[in-house]
């Protein structure tokens, strides 16, 4: 990568940085992205609303095209490291390294123009990872551009740095939100037995859902992680009377995530039917399973190796979820992961900021492979 390009992408991300959108929100973002491949590209751009692609047209239309999609939103934390780009947007911080994800791309963006590649090559700057929205909506161009392979990257702590990090087959899980809400009968305080008080029925659901996934009904790894609960209001002379409990429903498999949250929902069924509750359902932030294709991973790995990059395998998989998954549902496609280092900040937190120096690793790995023939 040129050094020039590389000052330019770094620019690019910490400015990105400063400016962390929520997913649906990455208004900035956008619009900053694609004035960036305009100005300085000559690839092709198109607008499609909260995303866009950028294609540069190769040499022979009738080879397959390839494309690599990057994201570019950002999370709800708030930032505790020293930076000097630091977020403006309290709150909400680049703690999963899309601003890098995204820089690396427009890095990419700058190579391709300098030359053409043998096929069409596009590049997909995603909105929305984070809840999964944005990959269900552009994994559709797979299909529309009928794309032959596709690829993605993320950055990965824990690993040496630069390191290349795969796993064949399943390489990030399922998962999805359940919310389970009852409603009762409100009583007074001093009589509880006038009313319908949730409580018993969500303490429940929660230990039933802790013998499901210890249980044997699962062939692979199921989990359910309790991240919200409410019962009732602060008010000490009414009895409880409405109440919901939130799950991460979790799996290597989407059918057994799918089997989980049908005994899940038929079990709050059976207590509401059983205590004369309402009970209703909601279900937030599906993600599929992320599934690496032999031949796009072959293809990976063999470029990493003709560049002597580190690489390793993951014995398991990667339990975060990632909308790479849609993609890969509709062709062949590799997730592939790049070290930070084995002790540098993990994603999710609050010290964590993208490490500029895997910047010219991808972007010249992921050269190689838009230029293989």
């Amino acid at each position: 990568m040129k050094k020039e390009h590389l000052d330019q992408i770094v620019s690019l991300r910490h400015e990105l940085h400063e400016h962390a959108e929520l997913s649906m929100q990455e208004t900035f973002t956008k619009n900053r992205l694609y004035a960036f491949v305009k100005e300085n590209t000559d690839l092709i751009l198109e607008d499609r609303g909260r995303w866009f692609y950028a294609l540069k047209k190769g040499a022979d239309s009738t080879k397959k095209p390839v494309a690599f999609r990057a994201d570019f939103d950002a999370v709800a934390i708030a930032e505790t490291c020293d930076l000097p780009y630091l977020s403006k947007n309290p709150g909400v911080g680049h703690k999963c390294g899309h601003d890098g994800h995204a820089s690396v791309l427009c890095g990419l963006a700058l190579a391709l123009s300098e030359t053409i590649p043998p096929q069409d090559t596009y590049l997909v700057f995603q909105h929305a990872e984070e809840t999964g929205e944005g990959g269900e909506e552009c994994a559709r161009l797979m299909k529309e551009k009928q794309i032959g392979r596709v690829y993605a990257f993320h950055n990965r702590s824990g690993y040496p740095r630069h390191a290349v990090v795969y796993r064949r087959g399943l390489t990030q899980c399922a998962s999805k939100g359940l919310t389970i809400s009852f409603v009762g009968k409100p009583a007074h305080a001093s009589q509880p037995e006038d009313g319908v008080n949730p409580a018993h029925a969500i303490a429940t659901i929660i230990l039933y859902a802790e013998e499901l996934v210890q249980s044997d009904q699962f062939e692979e790894m199921v989990l359910c992680s309790v991240i919200h609960t409410e019962i009732g209001h602060k008010n000490f002379g009414v009895n409880a009377s409405t109440g919901e409990v939130s799950m991460t429903l979790r799996a290597n498999r989407e059918e057994e995530m799918e089997r989980l949250e049908q005994l899940l929902r038929q079990k709050a069924q059976t207590l509401a039917k059983e205590q004369q509750m309402q009970v209703s359902f909601a279900v937030c932030d599906p993600f599929p399973e992320t599934r690496n294709h032999d031949d796009a991973l072959d293809a990976v790995l063999a470029v990493a190796e003709k560049q002597g990059l580190k690489i390793l395998s993951m014995e398991q998989p990667w339990r975060a979820s990632e909308d790479f998954g849609y993609y890969t549902k509709q062709t062949s496609g590799a997730m592939i992961y790049i070290g930070n280092g084995e002790t540098y900040p993990m994603v999710h937190t609050g010290e964590y900021d993208f490490c500029d120096e895997i910047i010219p690793t991808v972007v010249t790995l992921f050269y190689a492979l838009a230029m293989e023939n």
